[in-house]
C-alpha cells in the first residue's frame, strides 16, 4: 500500500509543478463574472475553439454532465437560491490533461428596510449639544458591497463601508455624531444604503433611502437690546479676536467688561468693539453692557471658546505584546497629549476605515489636558493583519475651524492567531484520479495535519491526499496548531465494482457514561456466509442465518473500547466497520485560588487565577472557561489524546480595576461530547471568587465652578478603596478642614483646593467659588431671595442693607419703588400681579463706590383650567394586543417648564412627561400615550395628572389636577386555563368549562354521550356517562376547547378500547390508519364505518381502521367491542379531512390606482376551496408586520371559498408598501407541522400625498454656494412657483441660487393634485448689500372682514423720513420718528397691499410690504345627494354634495367630510380668489349593510396660520341621515340540529327591507312563511330556508338529526349538488354504509333499476338537455322503509350576446342633462343566478340580479340613468352579464360584456380661477385658455386694448399695467377670467413725484 502511494506521489509531482510555461486553458467564460438577485436567473456560456474529449459545468445548481460533442455548453439556474456558490467549467482536451476556469458568482439581496433614529433621545436638540443619529439596514447581502451614506438635506455628510465577507444576509447598524446649531433647526437627515455591485450589478446601483429624520434645535436669544457679530467666538490659544456690540435704542452708556481688551463706558456710539490682539487666556467672559435711558443697565455675555489642538496622538496595546488570540479581549489605548478644551474632543476608533467606536467628554476644565481613551476588542480570524487607529477631532461648532481639525496616531497592525475551523464536517467524495481528499484550512499559526483511517497504515502529514490511491470507506483529517483542532470526515465511495463493506451500524458512533450500559446494531442486507462482533468486552460470534446482530454491554468499564462488526460476504472477502467509542467521565470537582498571593488586590496590577478540574476523561472533548460575573471572558481546550480520566490546572492572567472590586469570577468545567452525547453537554462550576480591589481617589473632573449660595456645597465626596481622607488648601482658609463637603455660603470667593488620600495614591480637585453677578461687593439682601405668585396674586419682598448709602430703591414694570435716602429697608410690593414677565431689581447708590442691584426671580404661575383624557381615532372597547393611543390635554397653564404630566393605570404610575419650554405665559398642552391592553386591563381606569412643581417657594404640597378617569373595556376571547381535566364521577362534582371573555361566551358540548344541545357552562358529572366532553367557549374574539375525562369509581366504566392515534388529520385523497386496541376479554370488536370497515374479529386484541385515499368529508369511523362481561360499547375516532387552498389573492375594493393619504380604502382576500373552514385564519400583512387576523366559527367541512377585508387609512410612509394576505390552516398536534400557510402575491401601494415642508421658514446667508432649496417630497411630484417682491420672472425650478438675488423674503410654494404647502426663504446679506432696515410688527396679518387692524413699522438707523402706502390708512411720510403706525379702523378691500417705506441717509428708498389676508367666515355649509333621493342601496355608488356658501379666502379653505366621527376625505383649494365665492365639493361613497342608520356631514375649516384666530373657525353642516337597503345574507350557509323540544330551526337575518321567509324539504307539505320552526315537529333530513326581499335572496340548509330510532336517511350523494351547461354531462355517486334490500336512481333521464348487492350505485348523463330535472337516489333498508335523497341540478346556458345603447338619443350629451343606457342579455339561464353590472371605464356604477324562478333561456334588459359632466368626456360605458352558479358551478363565473360606448360630453367653458395676478415680464404671458367641447371662442376687453384679440394667449410684455378680461365662449356658455397685469417698477412717493416736479421745473427755465 506504501509503495503504491509513493508511486503515486512521484507520479503527480510533474503535474503539480506545471504552473509556468504551461498555456492557460482554452475556455471563454460569457459573461465572465454574473451578479444575480437572489431567487433570480443566470445563464453562462462557456466556449472553446480546441478538440476535446469532453467538457462540461461542476456546481451545486444546474450542473451541466460531460458532453465530447459540442464546442459551447451554458450553465443555467432558473432560480437561484445559494448564496455560496463556485460553478466552474471544464475541459479535457485531446492534448493535456483536464483543465478549468471559476465563474466568479455574487448573488444579492436589496434591504428589506433603511431606517433612522436617534440614539437615547427624543424631542427637539439643544443647539451646541452632541447627539447620535443611528441608521438600521436590515436583511442585505452581500454586505461588503453595501456603503451607507448619511445626507443632511442633500448634502453628503459621511459613509461608511464594510469589510465582512458574509455572503449571506445580515443586519447592519451605522451611527453618526451630530452638534446641531440654529441654522440645522428644520434640517432632514436621512441615510442611504447602496449597493454597488460592479459593472456587472444592476445599474444604477440600487438605493434604499430611510425616511427623513426632522431635526428641531432649540437656541436661547437675549432680551436686553445689545446684538453681539458674532455671537459666539472660537479662537485659538494666542490668536486674535474682535467682536462688534450693537444697539438700536437711546442709552446713557455702553462698554466691554472683559479681564483682556475691556472697552470703557462710551456714551455717543450705538456700535463699539471688543478687540485682543493675542488671547491668552483661557478662561474668559466679556460682557457688553448697556445703560438705557429707561430702565435699568443690561448686559449680554459673550460665549468664547480658546482651543488648542494636541502635540501628538498615539495608539498602544495595554499590557500586551504579540499574536492576540481568537476571541479574547484586548485593551487598546489612544493618548491625547495636550488638547483644549476638552469637551469638544471626539476621541474615534477604526479599524480600517471602518468607525468601531468614539468617545465625548464632559469635563468643564478649559485648560489643556491629557486624555488616555481605551477600546475592547475580541478579535476573531477576520481580523487578522487589520489596522487600528485612533483619531482625535475638536468639534467646536459652525464658528470654529472648517472642517473640524483632526490628527491621527499611527496605525496598530494586528497579527491574530486562530484555531482552524473548516467550513463543513463531512465531504462526501467519489474516487477518481483527478479528486483529491483536500484537508487544507486556514489557520494562524499555520496548522499540522494528522490523517486517521482503518484503511491507512501509514502516518501523513500532508493536508491533501490523491483518492486514486485509497479504499473506499471514511478517512478523519484533524487540522491541529496551538490553539486548538478540527476535524474533517471524508467519505470516499467507488463507481465500479470495489465498494464499501455492506454493514450500517445504528447508531453509528456511542458516548457512554464510564459503568453505563450500551448496546448497537449491526446490520446487513447482503447474502452472507457468517457475521458478528469482535471486541474485548461483549463479542458476538458469527452467526450465518440472521441480517442484524446487536454487540450489549450491561456495563462498560474498559476505556480503550475497539469493537468492529464483520461480514463475509456470498460475493468477495470479508469486510469489516470499526464502531468510535467514547467514553466518560466528569470531574469530581472543580476549584478557583489565586496564585501566590492573598488579600485584596490593586488596581492596574496583575494578578493570575487558578482552576483545578480533578478525574475528568476524555480530556480533549473538556473546555474550561472563565466567568466574571455572567460574563464570559476566555477559555481553554486541550489537545491530549489520553482516553482515561486526568487532572487539569488552567490560569488566567486578570488586572483588575475599580469598576471590579466586589466582582465574582468562576471557572466552568463543560465535556462536550457531540451530538451522541448527553444534552445539554455536563456543566460543572467552581465557587465564585469574590475580589476586592484597593484604588485610589480619582475625581471625574478636576475644576468646578460653583456659584455662592446657602443651599451649594463644595462636594469633593469621591469613592475610592481605602477610604480616603480630605485636606483642603485655600488663601481664605487658616483651619483645617478634614470634611469632604464645604457650605459655599461660608467662604469668601475664590479658589479651594482639596486633596483625597488614601493608601495608593492621592487626587485633588479645584473649586472656583464665584458670586452671583454684583453679589458680593452689592450689600443687599432680599427677603425672600426667590418669589412664585400666582397670577392675579400679591406679592411683597423686602430689600435690607445695613451700610451708609446715597439712596435706593426698586425698579420694576409693577410696584416700582423710587430712590429713598433715609430708609435700609424697602419694600417691592404688588397687589394684582399681572405682568407674566417681570424682573424686579433693588439698587442702591453707596457711599464710597458706583450704584449696584440684586434682581429679584420671579415666577407667575397659573393652574390649568382643564385637564381631560380620550383615545385617539377610537371609540368602543378595545381589543387584546392591539395599539391604542391615550391623549392628554392639559389647558391653560404656565409657566409649562414647571409642568409634570403623569399617567396611571389605577394607582399605578406608567409614564410621565416634562417641558423645555421657556414660554412663561399660559399654554395647552398635549401629551400621548401607546398602550397595549390585554385581558387583565378589562375594566381598568386609566388618567392623567397635571402637576405643577414650583419648587421651594412654591404652593406646598405641589398643585395637582387630574383628568376624569377613562375606564377601558377590553375584548378578549376565552382562554382556558388548561386543555384537559380528569374528573371522578360524582353527586358534587361539575364538569365546570366556565372561563372569563369579553364579550361573554357561548359555550357548545359535544360526545359521544349527549343527544342534546347544552348552552350552560357547567353540567353536573352524576347525570353524565363515563367518556370524553368537549366543552367550546366561543365569542367574537375566537374560541377554545377543553376536554373533561369523566371516569366511574363503580360498576360503571369507560368503554376499554384504546385508539391510536386519539385523533387523525387527513389531507382529502391521503392515507389514514388506527388502531384499536383492548386489554379485557371479549366475543368479538371491530370497525363499522363508511369506508375502510372492519368486521367483528374475535380473536384478536388490536384491529386496524386503514384507508388508503379517504375521499369522504364527514365521516365518523367508530371501534366496538362485545366484552365477556357487559354490553357492547363503542370509541369514535375524530377525523379532520384537510383541503389546503387551490390559491390566496389580494385585491382592492372598487379602486384602482394609486391612494390618497388619510383616505380609507378596502383591501380584500379570497381564499379558494379550503376545508375546513373552522380551522381557518386569514392574516393581514404589511410587510413583515402583522396587522390584523380573522378566524371563522362556520361548521362546514367541505371545501368553501371565503373573503376576508381590511379598511386602511393609508399616509406617506406606506407609499411603495406590500400588503399580503396569507391563509393558515392550524389543524392542531395532530395536524401537518408546521401548520400550511399559503400567501397571496404583494399588493404594492402607490400613495398619492400633498406636499410637506419640514420647517415653514428658513433664514439663509447670501453666498455663492448657498442654494434657496424648496425640494419637498410628494406624490405626484410637485410643481414649484416663487413669489417676492424682488422677482420679476417665473421660476418653476425647486432650487434657486442666493447669490442671484436681493436680500428680503421669497415664498415658495410646492403644489400637486392633492395641495400646496408654502416655505418662506429669509434671505439676508453678510456685506455692504443689504435688506431693507424696517422691522414690522405683526409681519403678517389675518383680519376678519369690516375688522380692525394696527401694524408698526419700526427701524435702527438714521433717515430722511418714512411713511405707509395703503388704498387704506395710508401714512404720509414723517422725518423725526422712528415707528409709525398703518391703522384701518373697518377694513373693507379685499386685495390690499400696504408697504411700509424708508428714504436712507445713506443710500436709496426701500420698503416692506405687509402681506394682509382679509377672510370671511362662511354664511352657511350644507349637504345633500346628487339625483338621489330615499334609501340607498347596499354597494351602488352614490355621490354626497357639500356646499359651502359665500367665505374668503378660498385657498385656506378645507372641506371635511365625516361618517360619525371619522373623517373620511379632504379636499383643499388653489385658486387664488381673495373676494367671497361659493364652493361645491362632491364625494362617491359605495354604502354597505353597516352603514344603515350612519350619519354623514360635511365641515368647512379655515386655516389662517398662526396669525389667524385660533382655534381655526370650522362651520359645519346638519347631519345627512342614511338608510341603506341591503338583501339577506346568513353567517353560515348550513347549519346541523339536533332534533329537540326545545331547539328551533331558526332562520332570521337582518336585511333591508325586511325579508320573508320560504321554506322547502322532501318532508314539508304546506308553506311556511315563519323565520323559525320548532325541530321536535318535522322529520330528519334537510330543510332550506329562503330569505328574499327586493335585493336578492340567501338561502341556508339545516341538516335536522335524530338521537333515536327515528334517523335520516343513510344515503350519501358525491357531490351534493351539481351545476351542469345546458348539453353537458353530469355523474354523481350515491353510496351507503348499510345492508339494503336494494337502492336505485330515479330520473327524467339516465335512472339506474334498483340493484340489491352493491353499495355505490351513479347517476350518469352524457348530454343533459332538460331544463328542469329532479333526480332522487333510493334505498329499501332491511329494517325500515324506503328513504331517498333528492340531487339538486341547476342547468345554465351563457348568454348569446350581450349589448349597450342609448335609449332615444343619438347625439353626443350635454353636462348636467339626464340619459338612459340600456344593456340587452340574450338567451341566458337561469336568470335567478345573473347579474348585470355597469362599470365607466374599470369603475363599477352599479349591478342589478333578478327574482325570477324561470329555469328556461330568457331575455333581459336593464336601463342606468347617468348625468355626464365635463370629466365624462371620451369615457367609456360598458356593462357585463355574470352567471355566479355557486361553489359547484364553473371557477371563476362565466362573464360576458358589452362592447365600449364611447360618450361625448359637451360643456361649456370654466376657468379653475375667476382672477390671476401677473407680474410684467419678457416672458410672461396672459394664459387664457380653458377646456370645452366644443372648443371655445376667445375675446379680450380692457381701457388698454383697441383692436381685437381672437387668441388664447397674449404675452405680457406687449401690455400696459392694468386689468384684462378675457371671455371664453361656446354654444353651452361662457366664462370670463380677469388678468391683473402688474408692474415691477418703484411705486411713486412723495419724494419721486418731487423730484421730477423739480426736474422739471428746471428744465422749463432752461427753455
Amino acid at each position: 500500500m506504501f509503495q503504491h502511494f509513493i508511486v503515486y506521489l512521484f507520479a503527480v509531482s510533474p503535474l503539480v509543478s506545471l504552473t509556468g510555461a504551461e498555456a492557460e486553458c482554452p475556455l471563454q467564460l460569457n459573461p465572465q463574472r454574473v451578479v444575480v438577485r437572489y431567487g433570480g436567473s443566470v445563464e453562462v456560456n462557456c466556449k472553446t475553439s480546441v478538440l476535446h474529449k469532453g467538457m462540461g459545468w461542476e456546481a451545486s445548481e444546474g450542473a451541466v454532465a460531460k458532453i465530447i460533442n459540442q464546442n459551447l455548453i451554458t450553465w443555467r439556474v432558473i432560480n437561484l437560491t445559494e448564496w455560496d456558490i463556485f460553478p466552474f467549467c471544464y475541459i479535457n482536451p485531446n492534448k493535456g490533461a483536464q483543465c478549468e476556469v471559476k465563474l466568479p458568482v455574487t448573488v444579492y439581496k436589496t434591504p428589506d428596510s433603511v431606517s433612522i433614529s436617534t440614539v437615547n433621545h427624543r424631542g427637539p436638540m439643544k443647539e451646541g449639544q452632541q447627539y447620535e443619529l443611528q441608521c438600521d439596514v436590515h436583511d442585505v447581502a452581500p454586505v461588503q458591497y453595501l456603503t451607507v451614506k448619511w445626507y443632511k438635506g442633500q448634502t453628503l455628510l459621511h459613509q461608511t463601508t464594510f469589510s465582512d465577507t458574509d455572503k449571506t444576509p445580515v443586519n447592519k447598524t451605522v451611527t453618526l455624531l451630530i452638534r446641531p446649531d440654529r441654522a440645522d433647526d428644520g434640517a432632514q437627515y436621512r441615510c442611504e444604503a447602496e449597493l454597488d455591485l460592479g459593472a456587472e450589478g444592476p445599474q444604477p446601483s440600487p438605493k434604499y433611502s430611510s425616511e427623513p429624520l426632522n431635526v428641531e434645535v432649540y437656541c436661547a436669544e437675549a432680551e436686553c437690546p445689545l446684538q453681539l457679530n458674532p455671537q459666539r467666538v472660537v479662537v485659538r490659544y494666542a490668536g486674535s479676536v474682535e467682536v462688534n456690540c450693537k444697539t438700536s435704542v437711546l442709552h446713557r452708556g455702553m462698554g466691554w467688561e472683559a479681564s483682556e481688551g475691556a472697552v470703557p463706558m462710551t456714551k455717543n456710539q450705538n456700535l463699539i468693539t471688543w478687540r485682543v490682539i493675542n488671547l491668552t487666556e483661557w478662561d474668559i467672559f466679556p460682557i457688553c453692557y448697556i445703560n438705557l435711558k429707561k430702565g435699568a443697565q443690561c448686559k449680554v455675555e459673550l460665549p468664547v471658546t480658546v482651543y488648542q489642538t494636541p502635540d501628538s496622538v498615539s495608539i498602544s496595546t495595554v499590557n500586551h505584546r504579540g499574536p492576540m488570540i481568537e476571541g479574547q479581549q484586548y485593551e487598546l489605548q489612544c493618548d491625547v497629549h495636550d488638547v483644549a478644551p476638552v469637551q469638544n474632543l471626539t476621541v474615534k476608533w477604526y479599524k480600517g476605515q471602518t468607525l468601531l467606536h468614539q468617545t465625548t467628554f464632559s469635563d468643564t476644565d478649559k485648560t489643556p489636558e491629557n486624555k488616555t481613551v481605551t477600546l475592547l476588542i475580541r478579535p476573531d480570524r477576520a481580523d487578522d493583519g487589520a489596522q487600528y487607529w485612533c483619531e482625535a477631532e475638536l468639534d467646536l461648532g459652525a464658528e470654529g475651524p472648517q472642517p473640524s481639525p483632526k490628527y491621527s496616531s499611527e496605525p496598530l497592525n494586528v497579527e491574530v492567531y486562530y484555531k482552524p475551523q473548516h467550513s463543513s464536517s463531512t465531504e462526501t467524495i467519489i474516487k477518481d484520479d483527478k479528486v483529491m481528499l483536500d484537508c487544507s484550512v486556514k489557520a494562524n499559526p499555520a496548522p499540522d495535519y494528522t490523517w486517521s483511517s482503518d484503511h491507512l497504515n501509514l502516518n501523513i502529514s500532508s493536508s491533501v491526499i490523491k483518492s486514486s490511491a485509497l479504499s473506499p470507506g471514511k478517512y478523519m483529517c484533524t487540522a491541529t496548531n496551538s490553539l486548538g483542532r478540527d476535524s474533517k470526515v471524508f467519505i470516499l465511495k467507488s463507481t465500479g465494482a470495489e465498494a464499501e463493506c455492506p454493514l450500517q451500524l445504528n447508531p453509528q458512533r456511542v458516548v457512554v457514561r464510564y459503568g453505563g450500559s450500551v448496546e448497537v446494531n449491526c446490520k446487513t442486507s447482503v447474502l452472507h456466509r457468517g457475521m458478528g462482533w469482535e471486541a474485548s468486552e461483549g463479542a458476538v460470534p458469527m452467526t450465518k442465518n440472521q441480517n442484524l446482530i446487536t454487540w450489549r454491554v450491561s456495563e462498560l468499564t474498559e476505556w480503550d473500547m475497539f469493537p468492529f462488526c464483520y461480514i463475509n460476504p456470498n460475493e468477495g472477502a470479508q469486510c469489516e466497520v470499526k464502531l468510535p467509542v467514547t467514553i466518560y467521565k466528569t470531574p469530581d470537582s472543580v476549584s478557583i485560588s489565586t496564585v501566590n498571593h492573598r488579600g485584596p488586590m490593586k488596581e492596574g496590577q496583575q494578578y493570575e487565577l487558578q482552576c483545578d478540574v480533578h478525574d475528568v476523561a476524555p480530556v480533549q472533548y473538556l473546555t474550561v472557561k472563565w466567568y466574571k460575573g455572567q460574563t464570559l471572558l476566555h477559555q481553554t481546550t486541550f489537545s491530549d489524546t489520553d482516553k482515561t480520566p486526568v487532572n487539569k490546572t488552567v490560569t488566567l492572567l486578570i488586572r483588575p480595576d475599580r469598576a471590579d472590586d466586589g466582582a465574582q469570577y468562576r471557572c466552568e468545567a463543560e465535556l462536550d461530547l457531540g451530538a451522541e452525547g448527553p444534552q445539554p453537554s455536563p456543566k460543572y462550576s467552581s465557587e465564585p471568587r469574590n475580589v476586592e480591589v484597593y484604588y485610589k481617589p480619582q475625581h471625574s473632573s478636576s475644576t468646578e465652578t460653583i456659584i455662592k449660595d446657602d443651599k451649594v456645597m463644595l462636594d469633593c465626596s469621591v469613592k475610592a478603596n481605602p477610604a480616603p481622607d480630605y485636606t483642603w488648601s485655600s488663601d481664605h482658609l487658616n483651619l483645617n478642614i478634614s470634611s469632604s463637603v464645604i457650605e459655599s455660603s461660608a467662604l469668601s470667593p475664590g479658589k479651594y483646593t482639596c486633596t483625597a488620600t488614601n493608601s495608593l495614591g492621592r487626587d485633588s480637585k479645584v473649586f472656583i467659588l464665584k458670586s452671583t453677578g454684583a453679589e458680593a461687593e452689592c450689600p443687599l439682601q432680599l427677603n425672600p431671595q426667590r418669589v412664585v405668585v400666582r397670577y392675579g396674586g400679591s406679592v411683597e419682598v423686602n430689600c435690607k442693607t445695613s451700610v451708609l448709602h446715597r439712596g435706593m430703591g426698586w425698579e420694576a414694570s409693577e410696584g416700582a419703588v423710587p430712590k429713598i435716602i433715609n430708609q435700609n429697608l424697602i419694600t417691592w410690593k404688588v397687589i394684582n400681579l399681572t405682568e407674566w414677565d417681570i424682573f424686579p431689581i433693588c439698587y442702591i447708590n453707596l457711599n464710597k463706590g458706583a450704584q449696584c442691584k440684586v434682581e429679584l426671580p420671579v415666577t407667575v404661575y397659573k393652574t390649568p383650567d382643564s385637564v381631560s383624557i380620550s383615545t385617539v381615532n377610537h371609540r368602543g372597547p378595545m381589543i387584546e394586543g392591539q395599539q391604542y393611543e391615550l391623549q392628554c390635554d392639559v389647558h391653560d397653564v404656565a409657566p409649562v417648564q414647571y409642568l409634570t404630566v403623569k399617567w396611571y393605570k389605577g394607582q399605578t404610575l406608567l409614564n410621565q412627561t416634562t417641558f423645555s419650554d421657556t414660554d412663561k405665559t399660559p399654554v395647552n398642552k398635549t401629551v400621548t400615550l401607546l398602550i397595549r391592553p390585554d385581558r387583565a386591563d378589562d375594566g381598568a381606569q386609566y388618567w392623567c395628572e397635571a402637576e405643577l412643581d414650583l419648587g421651594a417657594e412654591g404652593p406646598q404640597p405641589s398643585p395637582k389636577y387630574s383628568s376624569e378617569p377613562l375606564n377601558v373595556e377590553v375584548y378578549y376571547k376565552p382562554q382556558h386555563s388548561s386543555s384537559t381535566e380528569t374528573i371522578i364521577k360524582d353527586d358534587k362534582v361539575m364538569l365546570d368549562c366556565s372561563v372569563k371573555a369579553n364579550p361573554a361566551p357561548d359555550y357548545t358540548w359535544s360526545s359521544d354521550h349527549l343527544n342534546l344541545n347544552i348552552s350552560s357552562s357547567v353540567i353536573e358529572s352524576s347525570a353524565l356517562s363515563p367518556g370524553k366532553y368537549t366543552c367550546t367557549a366561543t365569542n367574537s374574539l375566537g374560541r377554545d376547547s377543553k376536554v373533561f375525562i369523566l371516569k366511574s369509581t363503580g360498576a360503571e366504566a369507560e368503554c376499554p378500547l384504546q385508539l391510536n392515534p386519539q385523533r387523525v388529520v387527513v389531507r382529502y385523497g391521503g392515507s389514514v390508519e388506527v388502531n384499536c386496541k383492548t386489554s379485557v376479554l371479549h366475543k368479538g370488536m371491530g370497525w363499522e364505518a363508511s369506508e375502510g370497515a372492519v368486521p367483528k374479529i374475535i380473536n384478536q386484541n388490536l384491529i386496524t381502521w386503514r384507508v388508503s385515499e379517504l375521499t369522504e368529508w364527514d365521516m365518523f369511523p367508530f371501534c366496538y367491542i362485545n366484552p365477556n362481561e357487559g354490553a357492547q360499547c363503542e370509541v369514535k375516532l375524530p377525523v379532520t379531512i384537510y383541503k389546503t387552498p387551490d390559491s390566496v389573492s389580494i385585491s382592492t375594493v372598487n379602486h384602482r390606482g394609486p391612494m390618497i393619504e388619510g383616505q380609507q380604502y378596502e383591501l380584500q382576500c379570497d381564499v379558494h376551496d379550503v376545508a375546513p373552514v373552522q380551522y381557518l385564519t386569514v392574516k393581514w400583512y404589511k410587510g413583515q408586520t402583522l396587522l390584523h387576523q380573522t378566524t371563522f366559527s362556520d361548521t362546514d367541512k367541505t371545501p368553501v371559498n371565503k373573503t376576508v377585508t381590511l379598511l386602511i387609512r393609508p399616509d406617506r410612509a406606506d407609499d411603495g408598501a406590500q400588503y399580503w394576505c396569507e391563509a393558515e390552516l392550524d389543524l392542531g398536534a395532530e395536524g401537518p407541522q408546521p401548520s400550511p400557510k399559503y400567501s397571496s402575491e404583494p399588493l404594492n401601494v402607490e400613495v398619492y400625498y400633498k406636499p410637506q415642508h419640514s420647517s415653514s421658514t428658513e433664514t439663509i446667508i447670501k453666498d455663492d454656494k448657498v442654494m434657496l432649496d424648496c425640494s419637498v417630497k410628494a406624490n405626484p411630484a410637485p410643481d414649484y412657483t416663487w413669489s417676492s417682491d424682488h422677482l420679476n420672472l417665473n421660476i418653476s425650478s425647486s432650487v434657486i441660487e442666493s447669490s442671484a438675488l436681493s436680500p428680503g423674503k421669497y415664498t415658495c410654494t410646492a403644489t400637486n393634485s392633492l395641495g400646496r404647502d408654502s416655505k418662506v426663504f429669509i434671505l439676508k446679506s453678510t456685506g455692504a448689500e443689504a435688506e431693507c432696515p424696517l422691522q414690522l410688527n405683526p409681519q403678517r396679518v389675518v383680519v376678519r372682514y369690516g375688522g380692525s387692524v394696527e401694524v408698526n413699522c419700526k427701524t435702527s438707523v438714521l433717515h430722511r423720513g418714512m411713511g405707509w402706502e395703503a388704498s387704506e390708512g395710508a401714512v404720509p411720510m414723517t422725518k423725526n420718528q422712528n415707528l409709525i403706525t398703518w391703522r384701518v379702523i373697518n377694513l373693507t378691500e379685499w386685495d390690499i397691499f400696504p408697504i411700509c417705506y424708508i428714504n436712507l441717509n445713506k443710500g436709496a428708498q426701500c420698503k416692506v410690504e405687509l402681506p394682509v389676508t382679509v377672510y370671511k367666515t362662511p354664511d352657511s355649509v350644507s349637504i345633500s345627494t346628487v339625483n338621489h333621493r330615499g334609501p340607498m342601496i347596499e354597494g351602488q355608488q352614490y355621490e354626497l354634495q357639500c356646499d359651502v356658501h359665500d367665505v374668503a379666502p378660498v385657498q385656506y379653505l378645507t372641506v371635511k367630510w365625516y361618517k360619525g366621527q371619522t373623517l373620511l376625505n379632504q379636499t383643499t383649494f388653489s385658486d387664488t380668489d381673495k373676494t367671497p365665492v361659493n364652493k361645491t365639493v362632491t364625494l362617491l361613497i359605495r354604502p354597505d349593510r353597516d352603514d344603515d342608520g350612519a350619519q354623514y356631514r360635511c365641515e368647512a375649516e379655515l386655516d389662517l396660520g398662526a396669525e389667524g384666530p385660533q382655534p381655526s373657525p370650522k362651520y359645519s353642516s346638519e347631519p345627512l341621515n342614511v338608510e341603506v337597503y341591503y338583501k339577506p345574507q346568513h353567517s353560515s350557509s348550513t347549519e346541523t340540529i339536533i332534533k329537540d323540544d326545545k331547539v328551533m330551526l331558526d332562520c332570521s337575518v337582518k336585511a333591508n327591507p325586511a325579508p320573508d321567509y320560504t321554506w322547502s324539504s322532501d318532508h314539508l307539505n304546506l308553506n311556511i312563511s315563519s323565520s323559525v320552526i320548532e325541530s321536535s315537529a318535522l322529520s330528519p333530513g334537510k330543510y332550506t330556508c329562503t330569505a328574499t326581499n327586493s335585493l336578492g335572496r340567501d338561502s341556508k340548509v339545516f341538516i335536522l338529526k335524530s338521537t333515536g330510532a327515528e334517523a335520516e336517511c343513510p344515503l350519501q350523494l358525491n357531490p351534493q349538488r351539481v351545476v351542469v351547461r345546458y348539453g353537458g354531462s353530469v355523474e354523481v355517486n350515491c353510496k351507503t354504509s348499510v345492508l339494503h334490500k336494494g337502492m336505485g336512481w330515479e330520473a327524467s333521464e339516465g335512472a339506474v333499476p334498483k340493484i340489491i348487492n352493491q353499495n355505490l350505485i351513479t347517476w350518469r348523463v352524457s348530454e343533459l338537455t332538460e331544463w328542469d330535472i329532479f333526480p332522487f337516489c333510493y334505498i329499501n333498508l332491511n329494517k325500515g322503509a324506503q328513504c331517498e335523497v333528492k340531487l339538486p341540478v341547476t342547468v345554465y346556458k351563457t348568454p348569446d350576446s350581450v349589448s349597450i345603447s342609448t335609449v332615444n338619443h343619438t347625439k353626443p350629451m350635454i353636462e348636467g342633462q339626464q340619459y338612459e343606457l340600456q344593456c340587452d342579455v340574450h338567451d341566458v339561464a337561469p336568470v335567478e343566478y345573473l347579474t348585470v353590472k355597469w362599470y365607466k371605464n374599470q369603475t363599477l356604477i352599479n349591478e342589478t340580479t333578478f327574482s325570477d324562478t324561470d329555469k328556461t333561456p330568457v331575455n333581459k334588459t336593464v336601463t342606468l340613468l347617468i348625468r355626464p359632466n365635463g370629466n365624462d368626456n371620451r369615457a367609456q360605458y360598458r356593462c357585463e352579464a355574470e352567471l355566479d352558479l355557486g361553489a359547484e358551478g364553473p371557477q371563476p363565473s362565466p362573464k360576458y360584456s358589452s362592447k365600449s360606448l364611447n360618450v361625448e360630453v359637451y360643456y361649456k367653458p370654466r376657468h379653475s380661477s375667476s382672477t390671476e395676478t401677473i407680474i410684467k415680464d419678457v416672458k410672461g404671458v396672459l394664459n387664457c385658455t380653458v377646456k370645452a367641447n366644443p372648443a371655445p371662442d376667445y375675446t379680450w376687453s380692457s381701457d388698454h386694448l383697441n383692436l381685437n384679440i381672437s387668441s388664447s394667449v397674449i404675452k405680457s410684455s406687449a401690455l400696459s399695467p392694468g386689468k384684462y378680461t378675457c371671455t371664453a365662449s361656446n354654444i353651452l356658455g361662457r366664462d370670463s377670467k380677469v388678468f391683473i397685469l402688474k408692474s415691477t417698477g418703484i411705486r411713486p412717493t412723495f419724494w419721486t413725484v418731487l423730484t421730477v416736479f423739480q426736474l422739471s421745473v428746471a428744465l422749463i427755465s432752461v427753455i
